[in-house]
């Protein structure tokens, strides 16, 4: 159970920034400061000895690094399942270096990521940091929510097989899928880097994901998966041909749509308004997907918070396609996959562990030919 106020810790080698989070923090509703350290060796001292909800952890600093005082905090938190599960949100540079081990502390479950603000005036910095901050005690707040919320609504339609795996459809399993669509936002950088190399290289299908919140961080973000996995994934640019086996991640701050001029589907951005509060969004990429692939269309609705994805997968069952979504559990934030359920739209509930196994299933035929 998290305790109200959230309980914080500030970790940063800058007295003048630990000062400034100081004074930010001590404004937040429902917030308290409970240390405040110069590096990663007393950051850890301190979380041995006194409870802490979030850490904000500078991710550039000299001797035990952001990322290393990430890894230590996960550990610390393993070893301690009944203590209380210490979160982290970083605090980054714009820097190239900052923005790489930016993207790898997502990916070891850093909760979210805050930008050094460096442009404007002193109270525009201010405010900058003071909504980012908010925002992420709002995620915060609402990943412990969907823990124990319980869905409401049709959930288990009738329950059928795929090799195996428990699945839950209202009509017999085709195979022979031709393309994948993954929309997922909060905890999306740790959820992909444990699912996708289960799935890339496995299938000849091209997967397509809309990632939010990467905020300028998606080419980095697809740069440290092609590291991860030993293939490709490409940021979407436009008139990008899609191959088959292809890995496409959207463009921060550009919808990701698909074209198919003369047979052949290309790649496209759009700076259409935002929809659900995100550009890129789930339900745009849908709707364009659906439009191209039709009933060959399976779609995977992952981790993350609000209801981004709820309308698109109408949208892909009209077509004919199949809809998948990760179960409570194993999400971080069950909240596109609740909605996406809620609509009764999705054919199969499944926990991360048997995602990729059933999307491989799913597009069986056009892996063997």
């Amino acid at each position: 159970m998290v305790c109200s106020p959230i309980r914080i810790l500030i970790v940063d080698d800058s007295r003048i920034f630990r000062g400034i989070l100081e004074s930010v923090i001590s404004k937040l509703p429902d917030a308290v400061i409970v240390g405040s350290v110069f590096n990663g060796e007393k950051a850890l001292e301190f979380l041995r000895r006194t409870p802490v909800d979030l850490v904000t952890l500078d991710i550039e600093m000299p001797g035990v690094s952001g990322l290393e005082t990430l890894k230590a905090i996960r550990e610390l938190n393993r070893s301690q399942p009944n203590a209380v599960q210490t979160e982290a949100v970083l605090i980054s540079s714009l820097t190239k270096q900052g923005a790489k081990s930016t993207v790898e502390g997502l990916q070891l479950g850093a909760i979210d990521f805050i930008l050094k603000p460096n442009g404007g005036s002193e109270a525009e910095n201010l405010a900058s940091l003071h909504s980012a901050l908010l925002s992420t005690l709002q995620l915060f707040r609402m990943k412990y929510a969907s823990r124990s919320s319980s869905v409401t609504g049709r959930v288990e339609p009738p329950k059928h097989t795929v090799s195996g795996v428990d699945s839950r459809t209202t009509k017999p399993l085709a195979s022979g899928y031709k393309a994948i669509a993954i929309g997922i936002s909060t905890g999306g950088p740790e959820t992909l880097a444990k699912m996708l190399p289960d799935l890339v290289g496995k299938t000849k299908a091209p997967i397509f994901i809309v990632q939010h919140n990467l905020n300028g961080l998606s080419g980095y973000m697809a740069d440290s998966l092609t590291r991860r996995l030993g293939q490709s994934v490409s940021e979407a640019q436009e008139n990008m041909a899609v191959v088959p086996g292809g890995v496409y991640m959207a463009q921060s701050g550009s919808h990701m749509i698909l074209r198919q001029p003369g047979g052949n589907i290309t790649i496209g951005l759009s700076d259409a308004p935002p929809e659900n509060h995100s550009r890129p969004a789930v339900d745009v990429f849908l709707r364009s997907a659906s439009a191209v692939y039709g009933p060959t269309l399976v779609s995977a609705i992952m981790t993350g918070m609000l209801d981004d994805g709820a309308k698109g997968v109408r949208v892909v069952k009209r077509a004919g396609g199949f809809v998948i979504a990760q179960d409570q559990a194993t999400s971080v934030i069950w909240g596109m996959p609740r909605a996406a359920i809620e609509t009764g739209c999705v054919d199969l509930v499944l926990p991360l562990d048997k995602l990729a196994s059933a999307l491989l299933e799913l597009t069986k035929r056009m892996r063997d030919t």
